[in-house]
């Protein structure tokens, strides 16, 4: 009976050290699970509530607004080079940032972009803990980037489908119009998400013919400008945006489209106090 009492004495140390051991691989599992769970606290970005429009219902933080020239027409491999440019600015969009596409005819602009939607953040454009699968749903950043990218693309498109030509060209007042309607870029937070500048991309010939002041009419003169109202009526300061101007090369008896470039350089800097950030001359011609 004796050998008996031991053994069960035995059974019992055996069990309670078992117990011990139990108890502590719990308080490991559940001292990891707390130290991953404060990590992914603190490394998850804040959620930032989205519109329709895919853009951040406290506003962007920055527009990059498109505009395009419909008052002649364009060539082949214009159309082809404008649309490459395009979609080379949108693959360089930051994130939160919106894109608008507009369009000008013989009546000046139309004030109802064709479109008008925000990067909400291609996959790589986020965190690694996103990117894995941890914090984000990876499927559906790669919907929303891609709703982003099939919407400027198909404006673009549907634009090049219809055919340009009108009676004037009211560039200058278009552009004016264009950068009064761009809204003020706000902070989506302090450190990632910064508001930056507006940019205007303006994809014309530039050749201005309207009954304030025609380069047809007086070519490329500077003085021949300032002697007309058109000053007065578009000299507003841009500052507020940035223009960079994409120009489409058009054959004129008068002047080149490089003594073009030149010309309109030189009245920005001169007599509306901007600069024109940067101009690229297209290929092609009609």
């Amino acid at each position: 009976m004796a050998r008996n009492r031991k053994t069960r004495k035995r059974r019992s140390k055996s069990s309670g050290l078992g117990s011990i051991f139990a108890i502590f691989g719990a308080i490991l599992v559940l001292t990891a699970l707390i130290g991953a769970g404060a990590y992914l606290a603190v490394n998850t970005e804040d959620e930032v509530a989205l519109d329709q429009n895919l853009c951040p219902t406290e506003g962007a933080r920055g527009t990059i607004a498109i505009l395009l020239d419909t008052t002649d027409e364009l060539a082949q491999v214009t159309k082809t080079e404008i649309r490459s440019k395009i979609l080379e600015i949108q693959s360089e969009l930051p994130r939160f940032y919106r894109t608008s596409v507009y369009t000008l005819n013989e009546n000046g602009l139309k004030r109802e972009p064709l479109a008008s939607i925000c990067n909400p953040g291609r996959l790589d454009q986020m965190d690694s803990l996103a990117r894995e699968g941890l914090t984000a749903n990876p499927a559906m950043i790669e919907r929303k980037y891609s709703e982003f990218e099939n919407t400027i693309s198909n404006a673009i498109a549907n634009v090049f489908q219809k055919k340009f030509e009108a009676a004037q060209s009211p560039l200058l007042s278009s552009l004016q119009e264009l950068s009064s309607l761009l809204t003020t870029p706000v902070d989506i937070d302090d450190e990632k998400y910064t508001a930056g500048r507006n940019e205007i991309i303006f994809v014309s010939d530039f050749i201005e013919h309207t009954d304030v002041f025609s380069n047809y009419r007086t070519g490329i003169n500077i003085d021949a400008f300032k002697n007309t109202r058109a000053t007065e009526k578009f000299g507003r300061s841009y500052r507020d945006a940035d223009i960079n101007v994409l120009m489409v090369r058009r054959n004129n008896n008068g002047f080149s489209t490089l003594q073009l470039a030149n010309f309109w350089a030189a009245v920005f800097k001169q007599e509306f106090n901007s600069d024109i950030k940067s101009l690229q001359i297209l290929p092609g011609e009609v």
